[in-house]
């Protein structure tokens, strides 16, 4: 019984437009940017600029930037980062649109809501004075558009073609499924519960406040254990994945997911060490901007290794690693 046909990703040439209407070009500048404001996002907390604004849309009332200072010029400069990632965002969409592409739509759509509701969680964030609920949701939700930017920069650069695997690539191809579905589900459980670290920790995001911005109420040490297991979880699915794709004669396409496995654990050891240090020496601000980046990084690797989970690059597989990922 012939074995059923598998989906395979294959590297596609963008078309034949100008720079500026370039499809993966706008998705590649969307995922870099949509990662950017996450970390800038964070940095407005870490340097107490959180209540450098005191109104919405405006950055005081009746003006945009009454008498500038660093935590309303950093506050609101975000804001205005913030904002401009729409442009590449339409861009991206009118370049699907016209172009071959015009199934990433939904996607671009999907995106804007996200956007529409990052700006009412700002809003809220600024009139409910830094509430923590409301800070971390802010972030989650940034983390959510990582992921659909991840999506569209992915389908952009690939054609889904079919193909008859062999059985030893059928059994793999499923396996690594399942890998890919623990491994970021791992991997957003480790970020949700940073998130209640966070929120429970020192850094509320102003100093400048009368009275005292409001924490979540979980123990920081039990809060903080429970995000190192999840993170030793993480470590877990990684290993695993390391060792069902370690070299194998006649099996070359298991390259693929060695390497992915490889940049993912890399990327994880260091948040995991950051992570111990940050937490032994007081969680200075620092390292609290470093760990922000390196989880953004670690999780859009994880993202863009479940894509290629779900369309299995068996052509891919003979091919360097730097080309697996432009």
């Amino acid at each position: 019984m012939p074995l059923p046909p598998i989906h395979t990703s294959v590297p596609r040439a963008d078309h034949p437009l100008q720079w500026g209407q370039s499809l993966t070009t706008w998705t590649r500048i969307t995922l870099l940017w949509l990662m950017a404001i996450t970390v800038t996002g964070a940095a407005v907390r870490l340097t107490g600029s959180g209540l450098g604004c005191t109104d919405w849309p405006t950055c005081t009332v009746n003006t945009e930037l009454d008498a500038p200072g660093f935590h309303s010029a950093v506050e609101f400069g975000n804001r205005m980062i913030s904002g401009l990632a729409i442009i590449p965002v339409i861009a991206g969409w009118l370049a699907a649109r016209k172009g071959p592409r015009p199934e990433l739509t939904p996607w671009f759509v999907l995106m804007t809501v996200g956007f529409f509701g990052q700006v009412l969680l700002g809003m809220l964030v600024t009139r409910t004075e830094l509430d923590p609920r409301m800070v971390l949701g802010h972030f989650l939700l940034s983390i959510v558009l990582i992921f659909i930017g991840v999506v569209i920069d992915y389908k952009a650069r690939i054609e889904v073609t079919e193909s008859t695997p062999t059985a030893q690539q059928a059994r793999f191809n499923t396996g690594r499924r399942i890998r890919a579905r623990f491994l970021v589900m791992s991997c957003a459980a480790v970020i949700i519960v940073g998130t209640l670290v966070t929120g429970s920790g020192p850094h509320a995001g102003s100093d400048t406040s009368g009275e005292p911005i409001p924490r979540l109420g979980f123990d920081i040490r039990e809060i903080s254990r429970a995000h190192s297991l999840l993170g030793w979880l993480l470590v877990l699915m990684i290993v695993i994945g390391l060792f069902q794709s370690r070299p194998q004669q006649e099996a070359p396409w298991i390259d693929v997911d060695r390497r992915w496995f490889t940049r993912i654990g890399a990327a994880a050891v260091f948040q995991g060490a950051i992570g111990y240090i940050q937490y032994s020496t007081g969680v200075p601000v620092g390292l609290v901007a470093i760990h922000i980046a390196g989880s953004v990084i670690l999780w859009t690797l994880v993202c863009w290794y479940g894509l290629v989970a779900m369309y299995p690059e068996v052509e891919q597989s003979t091919r360097p690693a730097s080309e697996l990922v432009t």
